[in-house]
C-alpha cells in the first residue's frame, strides 16, 4: 500500500513562542486544541480550526467537517475512530519527530459504557461527548529538547506550510506582549472561592466513604476512588486559565481544548497509556500528600507519605489493578514494574508514581488496547468492574471527561493517553473542578474529603489568576 507523507517545515521556537503562538491563533477561532509537556516530556502539539471534529456519542461516531458536511457512522465509536486514522494511509519520516499527525482529543469516562455493564444511575448534567477528537490538516510540533517547532500539513490539499510558518512567527510575536503576570512561590490555599457548588457534601461524602468500607468488609472490593465535583462561574477566558495554570504548576500532562459548547483546561500529572510501536507503558499515581512550606516540611511530608502504611499499601493495589490490565493486552512475560513507589513533587501536592511497560500483543488494534486498559485502575479501584459499578451508585452525577483520557493517536499508530486529573470542564461560564480519594478498609471519611477538595486548589488558584488579570 502506498503511504503518503507530511510536507513540513522545521524553524527554531522556544516553548513560550510557541505557546503565545497558539493562544494568539487559537483566539480567532472556537475549536483549537494544545497538548503541553509542563515537565519531563519531549514533546508539545498544537492544531486550530481542525478539518474534521470527531464526536461520538453511544453507538455512533459523528464526522464534522470544515465546510458544514456532516457524516455519521454506527458502530463501536472507537473501532471507528482508529479505523478512520489508518484509512489516510500516512507514514513516518524518520527525520521528524514521534507525532506526524493523527487525531487529538479526549476520551470521556462514560465512554467505559459501550462496553462494559454498568448501571445507568449517575445523572448526565453535563453531556459530556463520549469521544470528541479534531483532525488538522495544519499542525506544529515543538521538540522541547532542540527548541525547534514543525509545522506539518497534510499533503494534496494545496496547502503552503511556509504560509502556516508565517502565521505563528507573528502570531508568537503579538501574543507574548500579552503575557499574564504569574505569581511567584509554591502555592497554598489563596484562589478557591469562598462559595461554590459541590456535588456531595462533607457529611454526605463521609457516608460514601463508610459505604465503600462496608464493600470493603463483605470482600466485594479492596479499594475504591470516589470523587467530589466543585463548580463555580468563570468570568475570565478559559485560554487565559491555562495560561495560569501552567505558569506555575507545570505538570506532564498538559491540555487545553476549545470548542464550541465547551473548554477544558487541564494539567494531569498521570499516564494512561503510551505506546511506540509494540511497546507500551503506564504511569499510575496514588499516595498523596500536601506540599510543605519550607523544605525540612517538605521532606518530613515525604518521609510521612513513604513510610505511611495505608498509603503504600494503596498504591500496591493499584499496581496490581495495572499489571493486570496489561496482561490482557501484552505478550506474556513482557509486563514488568521499572519504576516503584517513587515521588513526584507538584505546585500543591505529591504523589506516589509507578511505572509499568510491556510489549503489545501484535494483533491488537489500538481501539483493543485502549479498551484493555481504560479507565485507569487508578482513579476507579479494584476489582475495576465492581468498582465502577460503586462509583456509579454513590457519585451523583457521571463523571464526564474527568478520569477519562485526553491524548493522541497517530498516523503511524504510536498513542499516548492521559488520565484526566486536575482539570476543569467549562460550560455554559461553569467550571467545574472535579477530584477524588482512594479509599480503603482504615480509611479517615472527613480526611479523605479534605484531601478531594485539596487536589483541586492549583486549578481554582488558576481560575483567580486569570481573573484578576482580565
Amino acid at each position: 500500500m502506498d503511504r503518503l507523507f507530511p510536507d513540513y517545515k522545521k524553524v527554531k521556537m522556544t516553548k513560550e513562542q510557541f505557546f503565545y503562538a497558539y493562544k494568539e491563533l487559537a483566539e480567532t477561532t472556537e475549536k483549537h486544541l494544545l497538548l503541553e509537556s509542563g515537565r519531563t516530556g519531549k514533546l508539545s502539539m498544537a492544531g486550530v480550526n481542525p478539518l474534521v471534529t470527531l464526536r461520538a456519542t453511544e453507538c455512533q461516531l459523528e464526522f464534522q467537517w470544515r465546510d458544514g458536511a456532516t457524516e455519521v457512522r454506527v458502530g463501536e465509536p472507537l473501532e471507528l475512530l482508529v479505523g478512520f486514522v489508518e484509512s489516510m494511509k500516512m507514514g513516518s519520516l524518520p527525520e521528524l519527530p514521534e507525532f506526524q499527525g493523527g487525531v487529538m482529543g479526549f476520551i470521556s469516562y462514560d465512554y467505559a459504557r459501550t462496553y462494559e455493564p454498568i448501571p445507568a444511575i449517575a445523572k448526565d448534567d453535563l453531556g459530556t461527548p463520549d469521544i470528541y477528537f479534531y483532525l488538522f490538516d495544519r499542525w506544529a510540533v515543538l521538540d522541547l529538547e532542540e527548541e525547534t517547532v514543525y509545522f506539518m500539513t497534510l499533503p494534496g490539499r494545496g496547502l503552503d506550510v511556509s504560509e502556516i510558518e508565517r502565521e505563528w512567527l507573528e502570531a508568537a510575536a503579538v501574543g507574548e506582549g500579552k503575557r499574564i503576570h504569574a505569581s511567584e512561590g509554591t502555592a497554598t490555599d489563596a484562589g478557591r472561592p469562598e462559595k461554590v457548588d459541590v456535588s456531595v457534601t462533607g457529611p454526605q461524602f463521609e457516608q460514601m466513604v463508610r459505604d465503600v468500607q462496608q464493600y470493603i468488609a463483605q470482600d466485594e472490593v479492596n479499594q475504591v476512588n470516589l470523587s467530589v465535583r466543585q463548580s463555580n462561574k468563570l468570568s475570565a477566558e478559559p485560554l487565559s486559565m491555562y495560561e495560569a495554570l501552567r505558569s506555575f504548576n507545570p505538570s506532564p500532562y498538559m491540555a487545553m481544548i476549545g470548542a464550541e459548547d465547551f473548554a477544558v483546561v487541564s494539567g494531569s500529572p498521570e499516564l494512561l497509556l503510551k505506546k511506540r510501536g509494540t511497546e507500551l507503558s503506564t504511569r499510575p499515581i496514588g499516595g498523596t500528600r500536601p506540599r510543605g512550606t519550607t523544605q525540612s516540611e517538605d521532606d518530613a511530608l515525604e518521609n510521612d507519605l513513604l513510610s505511611n502504611e495505608k498509603e503504600k499499601g494503596e498504591h500496591i493495589m493499584l499496581v496490581e489493578q495495572e499489571l493486570e490490565d496489561f496482561e490482557r493486552v501484552c505478550t506474556k512475560g513482557t509486563v514488568e514494574t521499572n519504576e516503584f513507589m517513587v515521588i513526584e513533587r507538584y505546585s500543591h501536592v505529591m504523589h506516589l508514581v509507578s511505572n509499568i511497560r510491556g510489549t503489545a500483543f501484535p494483533e491488537l488494534s489500538n481501539a483493543a488496547i485502549i479498551k484493555g486498559v481504560f479507565p485507569g485502575g487508578s482513579i476507579t479501584g479494584s476489582p475495576k468492574l465492581r468498582t465502577m459499578e460503586i462509583i456509579e451508585e454513590l457519585e451523583p452525577t457521571r463523571r464526564g471527561l474527568y478520569t477519562g483520557s485526553i491524548g493522541w493517536i497517530g498516523f503511524n499508530g504510536d498513542m499516548e493517553l492521559n488520565i484526566v486529573i486536575r482539570t476543569a470542564f467549562i460550560k455554559d461560564g461553569i467550571a467545574h473542578i472535579q477530584a477524588g480519594a482512594g479509599l480503603v478498609a482504615d480509611s479517615v471519611p472527613v480526611d479523605e474529603y479534605v484531601e478531594s477538595l485539596n487536589k483541586a486548589k492549583a486549578l481554582w488558584q488558576a481560575k483567580e489568576m486569570a481573573e484578576t488579570n482580565a
